[in-house]
């Protein structure tokens, strides 16, 4: 059983029991209010497993009122087949949105726009935003292997309750099967953020972050006049991003987080280094992470800087005592080498971020918010909605 602690600034709604009748009453509520999914993919995912269950779950939902797909790296040639896979496998209303096209065009006026998850998330949102035809949205990515409908429908049911009054609901779950995964949110994201709240004291945005139990988690919902609001980062920073722009745009008592009642396991990636990999999720990371606190009042200077990382190794070592204590008291395996290197990597990855702040570089500006982007987005993305 889940605990039922509620100490941090947002509301955390465990999962103490099953729920039979969750779907059934979610689908009540939003049969006036609809709910549509994003689902952003790669083209990679069609040849995954993991897609083609969580289209199974997906068409048993009462409460989805559409599902939308931005996949990016897929040939002109490989879009019929797609449709065709999607629509055997998926039974519900559902787009294919073939983002690849709008590469060229939206670059010449967005420089940050790049192929990949936010992007493809931020032009799904776009469509959503110009129909006006859903009230809701959840995000959910396309690697997860433990996919279950109940994840989106607490999700749903966190919003869409008539006398909740939540805005925005973010997943959290554990990443376990043999062993722990999520070496980037136990190893980097909290280390980084207990690091930075030593060197610089308890921001507000930073206390906010740290009440998240998974910041990184791809899953969340919010109403579309949420969504609409928020500038989204197109690469690696998307989640930490999203939450720090929420904090700018939500009372913290319209925004909780959600047991999803599952265990969760995606694909895995590689450490890789400073182009690829966990390594280069890192980096992004933490350069959206400090653009964001300059903008709330936080001035590089390098004895500051030089705290932070300090502090983020110390940290982490904690974080990865931490974790083999957890390891060893559920009978898990863990990879003490592996895991040290991961350590090594993520610090000298920090360094590297700090140092290009300090160096004064500019790291490319997020997506605009779809109620204040430029018109030539909103034209191609009309054309965009209608393909």
């Amino acid at each position: 059983m889940s605990d039922i602690s509620q100490h941090s600034p947002i509301c955390t709604l465990q999962r103490l029991k099953a729920t039979p009748r969750l779907h059934a009453e979610l689908a009540q509520w939003t049969a006036e209010r609809p709910v549509a999914l994003v689902l952003p993919c790669h083209a990679g995912e069609f040849a995954r497993p993991a897609l083609e269950g969580i289209l199974a779950e997906l068409s048993a939902s009462p409460f989805l009122s559409e599902v939308l797909l931005p996949v990016n790296g897929l040939a002109a040639a490989e879009v019929p087949q797609v449709r065709r896979f999607l629509a055997r496998r998926l039974k519900l209303p559902h787009r294919l949105l073939w983002c690849d096209p709008l590469q060229e065009p939206l670059a010449a006026h967005l420089p940050q726009f790049r192929p990949g998850k936010g992007s493809n998330v931020w032009l799904a949102l776009g469509v959503l935003a110009q129909e006006k035809r859903a009230h809701f949205v959840l995000l959910a990515d396309a690697d997860v292997k433990t996919f279950r409908l109940e994840m989106l429908g607490r999700l749903g049911f966190a919003l869409a309750h008539p006398e909740l009054g939540f805005s925005f609901a973010k997943s959290y779950y554990p990443r376990v099967t043999d062993r722990i995964y999520g070496r980037v949110s136990r190893l980097f994201m909290a280390p980084l953020l207990q690091a930075l709240v030593r060197a610089k004291g308890h921001l507000p945005l930073l206390d906010f972050l740290r009440a998240f139990r998974y910041p990184l988690a791809g899953e969340c919902g919010l109403t579309l006049e949420l969504a609409s609001a928020l500038p989204l980062e197109a690469g690696w920073g998307l989640e930490i991003g999203m939450l720090c722009d929420l904090f700018r745009e939500a009372d913290p008592r319209s925004v909780c987080q959600v047991d999803a009642g599952i265990r969760h396991d995606h694909k895995h990636q590689p450490l890789g280094d400073g182009r690829s990999g966990l390594v280069r999720m890192c980096g992004e990371i933490a350069q959206t992470l400090l653009a964001h606190l300059e903008s709330e009042g936080m001035r590089p200077g390098k004895a500051l800087f030089e705290a932070i990382g300090a502090s983020f190794e110390r940290e982490a070592a904690e974080a990865l005592r931490r974790s083999a204590a957890l390891a060893r008291i559920n009978a898990l395996r863990f990879a003490h080498e592996q895991e040290n290197a991961a350590v090594r990597l993520f610090s000298a990855t920090l360094q590297e971020a700090l140092a290009g702040r300090l160096a004064g570089a500019v790291p490319l500006p997020p997506l605009p918010a779809w109620k204040h982007a430029p018109a030539a987005a909103v034209r191609a993305v009309a054309e965009f909605s209608r393909g």
